[in-house]
């Protein structure tokens, strides 16, 4: 008989005691041992080492156990050999998933038993020399022999795989199931016998199959290490979260001879995250509204289809009736049925079960599986047995909603076509949501109390005029958010002051307001005051009571404002309206008379002067009307292609026939050839005409109006230009107001309604541009209008779509 020779095990530790004591237990195995004080030695030592089996010690310091098997791992020489992880730390939960994840075949925990640690040892010694022989053999023997050799050697590793706690399994090349362990049959309770391949299918969650197989596919074409989370199904019907991973084993030509997978129970970890994540969910959903019963309604859509297939909330009445506050499911068709059984057989306060059994002891009621004799007990008579056993209810636990004080209602969770079964920790989960769902309503029911008292005070600062309480020492005791917005003073600035001390204009002018008695109405005064650099119009009343004067006033500063305007206007458009029918009537009332022989010139120049003023009468009346029509909204913009530079001629043509003596008008066309732009044509005409027919006439003094055109990211940029009067900086911005005019008085005999501008400024904001002025170099002003280039089809809008971009 030929001897064995020796087999090499890596003791992998940092501490030299350690090592000494392994190299000790294993001492009567009499194989060769190998020690490695680090992970980077181990990594060297197999470089030119071959080894039986590593023994792993997880804490290390530079490379740890978990990096130094994951290295191992990468290797193709040494991804096969067997690694035990030794530690006496890391025994959680999660150290020993990540051991596993890491490779490794086993997880021992110090102090451990000698003999179990060299019996793990010899089974993987012996299988090494098992795997030599094999591959000696396999070099010696013929076909036959080899594939015997194999076959007992895979006997071997099934034998070790049912051995096993795991879901073992084997597959071909194709994906396809070729073995599964002892373990898989216990879990699923499917009958033992050869596998058809596809098994797995079947016992996989219908939610988590779709990505199951389109991961799987992906690894088959890639060679990639298979690794997904899902659910099976056992044999009790229930789902059970687990972790799957499969590795390829590839011949020596690289391809794949067939795939090794595991899949590992994840359940209680995934749901203890799942838990934490939903409880953070439903806490987010529990703040996000005062309304705990809007709140409620989506804690309960939030816990269909994460926790249960039925969730349902009931809330107790101020009268002591139970109300169904909400009912979810993930299939609305069965939610109507739900609620058309409740409507049926609604929930009584007698009831010695369910809901109001839970609401009147406050305690919780878990039924794991429910028999088909608890439905019995629970319904009312054999319909309703019926329908509840259509429902296909599995599990099912209730909660009572509670605050400090008493129980105000209950959370009803259901479990049906999911299969789940509630266990302990799911209601331990429920009473927490539960506990989170009743501080919910309690700091509601708080808030809504607050509310009341407060509600005086909120309206009061809500109002929209001016409050301001003065006690009988003439001290300030309340300024409201609307006193400040009106006098722009704010309230730390008066309250506790004394009213003549903070506020002395506004106090003089109190005190000449009549005060009448509390319950009587107040009439109230129009006085002008003076704070700071304003002066503000406020109409104030007063009424007294015992503690002091309460001041309400209103801010009439802009209303005055327009009523000055709307004076001007008359003033100005009778003025206008004047001038052109004073000429008109002057030149009929002459070409009437039948004293006079008028020379046919003269006829001629009252004729045209009746049609000038006509004219003029006619541009005042339409731009009142295009003003009416832009504030009600009832414009059309016809936005098409327009050519911009053929249309800037048309008016610059327009306007040199009647242009003044010592006006210059000049059109730069650009030099490139401009795309064209979109915009209603006769709007956009009637813009620049607005604006060319401004730049001369407040240009008395003659000059140069310059119109050029430039393109500017993506819109056409206009630019008129005169050397004329200019417009103030102060007054820049205002020129675009209604019937605003620089001039208001006609000083400079400049006359107009006011209107020109503003009705630029609409028309331009309905085709998406904008419109500016600036001063010229110090003399005269520049209007900038800018157009947006043609992108898309045309066609007609309305005032209210364009205005609803501008």
């Amino acid at each position: 008989m030929s001897v064995q020779p020796k087999a090499n095990v890596l003791l992998v530790d940092d501490t030299e005691e350690n090592l000494v004591a392994l190299e000790a237990i294993l001492e009567p195995l009499d194989e060769n041992m190998i020690r490695a004080k680090s992970g980077e030695e181990a990594l060297r030592t197999l470089l030119v080492r071959d080894v039986a089996v590593i023994l792993l010690d997880v804490q290390m310091p530079g490379l740890d156990g978990f990096e130094t098997a994951a290295l191992i791992k990468q290797r193709e020489k040494t991804r096969s050999i067997p690694i035990i992880f030794l530690t006496a730390i890391s025994k959680e939960e999660q150290h020993v998933f990540r051991g596993y994840s890491s490779g490794a075949v086993d997880y021992l925990t110090k102090p451990f038993e000698p003999d179990v640690l060299r019996s793990k040892v010899s089974v993987f010694i012996e299988l090494h020399r098992k795997n030599a022989q094999l591959r000696l053999q396999g070099e010696l023997l013929r076909e036959h022999d080899r594939a015997q050799a194999i076959r007992e050697s895979e006997a071997r590793y099934r034998a070790l795989a049912d051995a096993m706690p795991q879901i073992v399994w084997t597959a071909g090349p194709d994906g396809k199931a070729t073995y599964y362990n002892q373990r898989w049959f216990e879990y699923t309770g499917l009958e033992p016998g050869p596998p058809q391949g596809d098994e797995w299918i079947r016992v996989v969650h219908p939610d988590d199959l779709g990505p199951t197989i389109e991961r799987r596919r992906a690894t088959l074409q890639t060679g990639e290490v298979f690794e997904v989370e899902y659910r099976f199904k056992a044999a009790d019907g229930s789902y059970r979260w687990h972790l799957g991973r499969a590795v390829p084993l590839r011949n020596r030509s690289g391809e794949i001879d067939f795939w090794v997978g595991t899949a590992t129970d994840i359940d209680a970890q995934k749901r203890t995250e799942q838990s934490q994540d939903f409880l953070l969910r439903a806490g987010l959903e529990l703040t996000r509204s005062l309304d705990y019963r809007r709140t409620l309604q989506a804690v309960a859509q939030l816990a269909v289809p994460e926790i249960a297939d039925w969730c349902a909330i009931d809330l107790l009445e101020d009268e002591g009736t139970i109300r169904s506050l909400a009912l979810a499911h993930a299939d609305p068709a069965k939610v109507t049925f739900g609620r058309e059984l409740q409507e049926r057989y609604p929930t009584s306060a007698d009831d010695d079960r369910g809901v109001a059994r839970v609401i009147r002891t406050g305690e919780p009621e878990l039924v794991t599986e429910i028999p088909d004799e608890y439905l019995v007990a629970a319904a009312a008579d054999e319909l309703q047995l019926d329908l509840l056993r259509e429902l296909g209810l599995k599990s099912y636990m209730c909660v009572p909603l509670p605050t400090r004080d008493r129980v105000v209602g209950a959370i009803t969770f259901v479990a049906a076509e999911s299969g789940r079964r509630y266990e302990h920790r799911d209601l331990l989960l429920a009473e927490e949501l539960a506990r989170r769902a009743g501080t919910a309503i309690e700091n509601a029911q708080l808030y809504h109390q607050v509310e009341e008292r407060a509600q005086a005070a909120r309206v009061l600062a809500a109002i929209g005029d001016g409050v301001v309480l003065i006690d009988a020492g003439g001290v300030i005791r309340l300024w409201n958010t609307a006193a400040e917005a009106i006098t722009g003073v704010r309230r730390e600035a008066v309250l506790g002051r004394r009213a003549a001390n903070a506020l002395p204009g506004l106090h003089e002018n109190l005190q000449r307001i009549p005060v009448t008695s509390s319950g009587n109405p107040a009439s109230a005064q129009t006085v002008p005051i003076e704070i700071g650099d304003r002066e503000l119009w406020l109409s104030i009343s007063g009424v007294g009571y015992e503690d002091g004067i309460v001041y309400a006033f209103r801010d009439l500063t802009e209303e005055r404002a327009l009523e000055q305007i709307r004076q001007e206007l008359v003033a100005t458009v009778s003025h206008e309206l004047r001038t052109p029918l004073a000429a008109i009537y002057g030149s009929a009332v002459t070409l009437r008379r039948e004293d006079l022989a008028l020379e046919p010139s003269l006829q001629n120049k009252l004729l045209e002067v009746i049609h000038e003023e006509s004219s003029r009468l006619a541009d005042i009346v339409n731009d009142l009307l295009l003003a009416s029509q832009l504030d009600a909204g009832s414009l059309i913009v016809n936005i098409v292609h327009c050519d911009a530079v053929e249309l800037a001629r048309g008016v610059v043509d327009a306007a040199r026939t009647h242009l003044p003596d010592g006006v210059m008008l000049e059109l730069e066309e650009p030099k490139d050839q401009l795309p064209p732009v979109a915009a209603d044509e006769g709007q956009l005409r009637q813009v620049l005409a607005n604006l060319v027919d401004n730049a001369v006439k407040y240009s008395p003094g003659g000059g140069d109006v310059r119109i050029t055109l430039e393109p500017v990211e993506g819109h056409l940029r206009f630019a008129v230009a005169d050397r004329g009067l200019g417009i103030p900086a102060s007054e820049q911005r205002r020129i675009f107001e209604k019937f605003y005019r620089v001039d208001p008085d006609m000083a400079g005999g400049i006359g107009g309604t006011g209107l020109g501008l503003y009705i630029c400024r609409e028309l331009v904001r309905r085709v998406d541009g904008r419109i500016w002025v600036e001063a010229n170099d110090r003399r005269g002003s520049v209007f900038y209008v800018e157009i947006p280039f043609a992108h898309q089809a045309t066609g007609a809008r309305p005032r209210e779509q364009a205005a609803a971009r501008a």
